[in-house]
């Protein structure tokens, strides 16, 4: 084995230490480490804002639930049912003048009426065109129907009263014992189970009439209006018809 000796290493040592010496004497860095942060570490992700347009369609979407949410089961029927096709969606404007203005009609006699075209107890007129939707109705789900129909189907009851009052009809009305029965007014039935006849159109009134005192129509108080009508010409009847069609509903 060969020995190094002593000072040779201690030559070799302080050659090492005169090389860094001679360049500056830096200390080695070391390596920069930079710490993450979270939101480094989270990708960040930018989302679309709503446009208006479907900030609208949430708005309208929430009004037409909270509407639903308030309607009444009588008027989801009235809906549902098809009523306001023919009857109009106030009840006031029927789709032809043959048809009745059912607003605010005495829930007794709108009931006994839809349970008896229903049956085939009333076929006159055009009740025949009804029949075919209330056989799909239930007799409980009409008894929800005249109560709506009733009480809250259209505007409140307007005042009493007719800008045609000096009229051969208006005469009649009196003359022909009308009002005994329907109210002076049209509207304030001695009974429930008879109608409230104020403001049909004048087509409908005068086709119930003929019917009436001809038999064709012979279904629930009816028959008690029969026994008038024979002393009623159909001359009478078109102006007894035309001043109801004044009255307000």
């Amino acid at each position: 084995m060969v020995r190094v000796k002593k000072t040779t290493s201690l030559s070799l040592m302080l050659s090492v230490l005169v090389f860094f010496a001679a360049c500056g004497g830096d200390e080695l860095e070391e390596p920069q480490v930079k710490a993450l942060s979270n939101e480094d570490m989270i990708p960040t992700t930018t989302l679309p804002a709503a446009s208006t347009d479907d900030a609208e369609e949430v708005a309208g979407a929430t009004a037409v639930a909270t509407e639903a949410a308030e309607e009444s089961a009588g008027a989801l029927l009235y809906k549902t049912k098809t009523c306001a096709t023919c009857h109009g969606n106030d009840g006031l404007t029927p789709i032809l003048p043959s048809y009745p203005v059912i607003a605010r009609q005495s829930e007794p006699y709108a009931l006994q009426q839809m349970l008896d075209i229903k049956n085939g107890v009333r076929t006159n007129a055009q009740s025949i065109a009804m029949k075919g939707i209330t056989h799909l109705v239930t007799d409980e789900e009409l008894a929800v129907l005249a109560a709506y129909i009733a009480n809250e189907l259209g505007p409140e009851p307007s005042g009493a009263g007719s800008t045609d009052q000096n009229s051969e009809g208006a005469t009649l009305f009196k003359t022909k014992t009308c009002f005994t029965c329907h109210g002076a007014d049209g509207k304030s039935p001695i009974l429930p189970d008879y109608p409230k006849i104020a403001g049909h159109g004048a087509e409908y009134s005068l086709q119930q009439m003929k019917d009436i005192k001809s038999g064709a129509r012979a279904n629930g108080m009816s028959m008690a209006m029969k026994g008038i009508m024979h002393l009623v010409s159909e001359e009478e009847m078109v102006l007894l018809a035309e001043y109801i069609a004044t009255l307000k509903r």
